[in-house]
């Protein structure tokens, strides 16, 4: 963006000083200054369309990396901020590309006690274990196959918060020794 900056303000520059030797030159009458005031002029129209290429490309540089998928590290940033513990591995995800279609952000990690500890304090989350005999938790639309908090164990400890009274929030399945957690994260 700086970049950007000094090529219009160059680009300013150039056309000021054109306009100036332009006006000198039709007064004085002199050929030379007029010639000058031509070469001002193409050097301001190549610093105008640098700058148009210039913007052109760091605008399509910034779309293109909008399109791209955000990887499952992304993702865990994105919805918890920056481990404290390195002990976080994320195994699946599923990310909402398409905000309020996409209903939800299904997140499946491996991490340790005091990670899922830091992560329970960013809100206040209601706190219950859960017997997983015959769940049927409904899992991601694009794979139903990884999305299984019962596997957990026996019995899971349920992290719920809700944002607001239409549905968003998060809800964490982490296991007994909080060591492996599921989330989906509803959209906002």
């Amino acid at each position: 963006m700086k970049e950007l900056l000094i090529i219009v303000e160059v680009a300013g520059l150039l056309f000021m000083l054109f306009v100036g030797a332009l006006t000198w030159g039709v007064l004085r009458k002199a050929k030379r200054i007029k010639h000058l005031a031509f070469v001002l002029f193409i050097a301001f129209l190549g610093s105008v369309a640098w700058a148009g290429f210039r913007l052109a490309t760091k605008s399509y540089h910034k779309l293109a990396a909008l399109g791209e998928p955000r990887t499952g590290d992304e993702i865990y940033r994105a919805l918890f901020g920056q481990q404290k513990a390195a002990c976080v591995q994320v195994i699946n995800y599923q990310d909402q590309v398409i905000p309020k279609i996409d209903y939800a952000i299904w997140l499946q990690f491996k991490t340790c006690p005091q990670e899922l500890a830091r992560i329970t304090k960013l809100h206040r989350f209601r706190v219950q274990k859960q017997a997983t005999a015959g769940w049927t938790v409904a899992g991601p639309a694009a794979d139903k196959n990884w999305f299984k908090p019962e596997i957990l164990g026996d019995s899971v400890l349920v992290f719920l918060y809700k944002r607001d009274n239409y549905g968003s929030g998060q809800t964490l399945y982490a296991s007994a020794d909080s060591t492996r957690v599921f989330c989906v994260d509803f959209a906002e």
